[in-house]
């Protein structure tokens, strides 16, 4: 487990139903299981953006209460320090919302984040370490074969001699 308790790895194909709602994998349930009812459970989903061959995906990031307040915490460091953080706070903070957890470990997702995120009704949920991140399942069966493609050139980068 992470030092927080997070662990989400794997992907997992969904669907969102017809009122919004995406299901939380059971999987990823386990890094979750030790939380207080899930009458008073929420979770933050936020719009992200990537670049991949000149063009951009958007995608949502789903944080534990726990990972966002530290994600958030250190962002608001570097913003006192830097106004390009300040700027990226700002944004971040604003394209985020608060998504309450369900007896069946579903959330709503806010129609302003599906738009935005330019999701259909078939998604791929997929573990990002400390938090889960939701993907079109179309735009992510185009960016999954290019991503592997970049491992190679990924790893000597990050595991530089």
């Amino acid at each position: 487990m992470a030092k927080d308790g997070h662990m989400f790895v794997g992907q997992f194909n969904y669907t969102l139903d017809n009122k919004k709602r995406l299901v939380i994998p059971a999987k990823f349930r386990i890094s979750l299981s030790d939380k207080p009812a899930l009458e008073d459970y929420h979770l933050f989903a936020t719009l992200k953006k990537v670049e991949y061959q000149n063009m951009v995906s958007q995608f949502l990031e789903i944080y534990p209460p726990e990972v966002w307040e530290k994600h958030l915490e250190w962002l608001k460091e570097l913003a006192k320090k830097s106004q390009e953080a300040a700027w990226y706070l700002r944004k971040i903070a604003s394209d985020t919302e608060l998504c309450k957890v369900d007896p069946q470990w579903r959330i709503l997702v806010p129609t302003r984040l599906i738009t935005a995120a330019e999701l259909k009704r078939d998604i791929m949920i997929i573990g990002g370490g400390d938090h889960i991140e939701i993907w079109d399942l179309a735009r992510w069966n185009t960016v999954s074969p290019w991503l592997n493609n970049q491992i190679p050139q990924l790893e000597k980068y990050i595991y530089k001699p």
